[in-house]
Parts: structure tokens; sequence; C-alpha cells
């Protein structure tokens, strides 16, 4: 089929696809957000037409960035990633294949939206929450026992007055003191409501600045040797990952997270001892191609990095693309060489001197130990040059390998995420380790997700950095750390063996 009928053809299915996802009352709008040639088109899912009907999967999932691409609904995170969805204020205002869900918005508003049952958009769990992450589960699903009705950290519980503003007069839902509902709490650094914590290790502490010697966090001696742009020796493998860095709004370089990210970094730098490096799940930004915000953006990222002098060690997210999921940049894909892309290459991986946005890195034990490498994974700039890279490098035998890619092996609309998983599938590899969802989890049997260093939360989880280390007897421990604490989660603590393997 010639190129000319097979985009036709695309048109039509798409038109379709927004014809189904309408439901009565949703109307379609110009008003939609539009990045090179991209829009999120259709009307809004799940608004109730009196006798509910049937949700078609695909139709029920249309991606977006902002409200802009939602016709009169809100870009809503669930299922891992960000679609449109109808605001509800209850169950009868949902068709009968949604629920409605309180959840955040992809600028981190408190939101109740209609989204699609049976998880079929992918992403998280099964069932009525349709995918949204709880955060800060160790399952990786929805977690018991709550937050309680204490404050947590920087979190103000329902009944403490604080600033968050999701409710307010006039709403149809209940208000709490701190501005939020539905048992949400108020984070009073960013003034924003989410969902109520899993566990709280710190309540109202700061935090210290000796880190690791407190809490039990380190597992080990403290690690020698050095680690540089190109790799290094050490005595074991103790290092951070941060992961989703952004602003709330797009281009709102005024808004980027700045205080969050200085903090995580500076915790991570008086850490004692201090990780010897750091690895960077994606999504540094939130800017538009063109608009001139992507540089700006990145430099504020780098001067809060600036406190952490050991080496960091960069993915590429969807926002360092165009910002859509499905986006592909680099020279001959589908979205090209995007602004964007140029800051993050120029930038960001410049100081670990690569051209790439995909790359490994190989750090050894001392005395040749053990071995590892870091495989960087770009699941935003997927070509056959990468897929055959990929195939050889994972070929290497080492005793540890951990893969590093933006987006969830749920987050399947990403260009390279199917292929890249069907490649690992065929070696053996520790652990991968994404970002894309702005929580904390263990997302699978070998997969954790660190999405919170400063992107809007969605979940229970609150911001903060992975720190993964080497233990005695050469298994591989992984905890988050608080970055209003600077205490571990200890219910989200988990081991491996270098297989991958679960490990006491």
């Amino acid at each position: 089929m010639s190129y000319l009928p097979r985009l036709l053809l695309l048109v039509a299915l798409a038109s379709l696809a927004v014809e189904l996802a309408c439901s009565g009352s949703a109307t379609t709008s110009d008003n939609v957000f539009n990045d090179g040639g991209k829009t999120g088109s259709g009307s809004v899912t799940g608004q109730s037409s009196g006798g509910g009907g049937s949700v078609d999967g695909a139709a029920a999932c249309v991606p977006c960035l902002t409200d802009r691409d939602c016709s009169g609904g809100v870009c809503a995170q669930f299922a891992g990633d960000t679609y449109c969805a109808a605001t509800c204020a209850g169950a009868t205002t949902c068709t009968d294949d949604t629920v409605c869900t309180t959840l955040s918005t992809s600028e981190g508003a408190q939101v109740n939206a209609c989204i699609p049952r049976g998880n079929v958009c992918g992403g998280g769990s099964t069932g009525d929450d349709a995918g949204v992450s709880s955060g800060g589960s160790n399952s990786g699903g929805s977690s018991s026992g709550g937050g309680g009705e204490g404050n947590c950290g920087s979190l103000a519980a329902p009944t403490t007055k604080a600033s968050c503003h999701s409710c307010g007069s006039g709403s149809s839902t209940t208000c709490q003191a701190n501005g939020c509902y539905g048992g949400w709490y108020c984070n009073t650094q960013t003034n924003s409501c989410q969902a109520a914590p899993t566990t709280c290790s710190g309540g109202g502490s700061s935090g210290s600045s000796s880190g690791g010697s407190s809490g039990g966090i380190d597992a080990g001696p403290p690690p020698t040797g050095s680690v540089g742009p190109t790799g290094g020796t050490v005595s074991r493998l103790y290092f951070a990952v941060v992961g989703d860095t952004r602003p709330a709004s797009v281009d709102d370089t005024a808004g980027y997270p700045t205080a969050i990210i200085t903090k995580i970094f500076a915790d991570m730098a008086s850490m004692s001892p201090r990780p010897t490096f750091g690895v960077s799940t994606g999504d540094y930004m939130f800017a538009t191609p063109g608009n001139g915000t992507a540089a700006p953006q990145l430099d504020l990222y780098l001067q809060a990095r600036a406190s952490f002098t050991n080496p960091m060690f960069p993915a590429m997210g969807n926002h360092e693309c165009n910002g859509y999921t499905a986006s592909n940049c680099g020279s001959g894909n589908t979205d090209g060489v995007t602004e964007n892309y140029t800051a993050f290459v120029n930038q960001l991986l410049a100081p670990v001197q690569q051209t790439n946005p995909y790359y490994s890195i190989n750090i050894n034990g001392t005395g040749g130990a053990w071995t590892a490498k870091f495989v960087f994974v770009a699941g935003n700039a997927w070509d056959s040059a990468q897929s055959s890279w990929l195939e050889t490098t994972l070929a290497q035998t080492t005793t540890y390998t951990f893969i590093v890619r933006h987006e969830a092996a749920s987050a399947n609309t990403a260009p390279g995420v199917t292929p890249s998983e069907a490649i690992m599938a065929k070696y053996p590899y520790t652990l991968a380790i994404v970002g894309h969802t702005h929580t904390y989890e263990k997302s699978g049997a070998k997969e954790v997700i660190f999405g919170n260093g400063g992107a809007p939360l969605t979940g229970s989880g609150d911001y903060g950095f992975g720190l993964i280390q080497q233990r005695p007897d050469n298994t591989i421990q992984v905890d988050m750390i608080d970055y209003s604490t600077l205490q571990p989660d200890t219910k989200f603590e988990f081991a491996l063996n270098p297989d991958g393997t679960a490990a006491p």
C-alpha cells in the first residue's frame, strides 16, 4: 500500500475511535494541544448517556499531555500513563464500563474522573482501579493500612489545616481541613493533593545530614574506588536513582520543581557514604519543541544536580522527544530531531561523553571480583540500529546487568518498549530501572519504577530517590529514600540475586 492511502486509512480509523469514545454529552473541540502535528484528538470517554453501554478499549485510552488534549475533560494519570477522562461527581455519572475514581491530573490537580474498568489501557493492576497506581507498595498494587490520620513528613493529614486548594466553596465533594477530599493528604512542599501514604517513616522530621548512617540504609561497608564519565572500578555497587523531574504545566519554566530536585540532589550528596554515581530515568522537562523552553529547563535541572558531584548517567524520556509516549525521535525516525532531543543530547549526555541516547557503562569490582553493565535504552528513539546494539550489548556476559529505560514494560505505546522487552527476555539481567509513572513501586519481578523526582505525583508515594546497593553476599538491595526525611520506606525494600530472582 502506498503512503497516501495508508495515511488516509489511519486518519479514518482515528476518527472512528473518536466517535466510539463519545458517550452522549461529550463534544469535539478545536481547543487541543498541538505539538508537531500530533493532537490529542477526540471527545472524552466515560460520560453517562443514561444507559451506560460498552466502552471500546482503544477508544477509551486517548493519550494526552494536558487538559487541552481532552475536549471537555481532563488529562489524568492512570494505567501507568496519561489519558483523557471525563470528570464525575459519583458512580452514577459514569457509564457501566467506567468507574469514578479520585486521581491526579497530568498537572497534579486532584480530580474525580471516569476511567475504564478492566485495565483496558494497560499499566498497573486490574479491576475497578483500572491501573491506578498506589505507589510506595512493594507489591506494585494497592496496599492496605493507609497513612492513618497523622501527618507524614511534608504530607498534611486530612484533619490538618494546610495550603492545598483542590476542594473549595461550591465543590460537590466534602472538603477536608487540608484543602483536599476523599482522604487525600496535602503535600505542603508543592501545595498539591496526593493519595494517603501507605507508610510513614519520618513524621515531621526534616531529615539528617548523615543519611545512610542512620535508619539502616547501608547494607555493607563504605565503597571504595571511583566511577567516572565512562565507568569505573569500585569495591561494591552503591548508587542512586532519580526519575521524572518536570514542571506541572507545559513551557512553565518558572514553575520548574527546583526546590524539590535541589533537595533530592543535596540529600544524595549529604549521605554518608555518598553514592558513587547515579542514574536517572528520563523526563527532565515539559517543553513544546520550538518554544525555546527545553534548554532553560535543563539548565535548572543541572543547577540542582551540581551539588551531587559524582557522575549521573541519564536515560531519555518521552519529554526529551516531543512529550507524547508514542513519540519517536532521532535522525530518520517519525518525529525527527526536535529541540527537546537536541537539548538533551547537548546538556545531559555530553557530560558522560555520549552522543547517542542509548549507550552502556561498565562498572566492575575491585580485582575483578565481579562485573556489571548499565544499559540505557531509549524507548523514544527506537530504530533498527538500537535494536542491533541492544542485542549485542545484552549478549555480553556480566555478573550484574541493569537496564535503564524511561517507560515500564506496561507502557507499550512507546516505540521501543515492546521490542526491547523481547530482546531482554533472551538474556539474563538483574533489574530494569524505569520511570514515567510519577511514583515509586516494584512494578514487576525484575522491574522497579522511580518516577518521583519532582513531576506531579500520582499514587501515595512522596518525592525522593532510589538507593541500590550490593550486599556482602552479592545480592542487590533496593530502597526508596524520602526526600523530606532522608529515611527509607522500610515496607518498600526488596532484594534480588544477580540473575534477577528474588533474594531474602
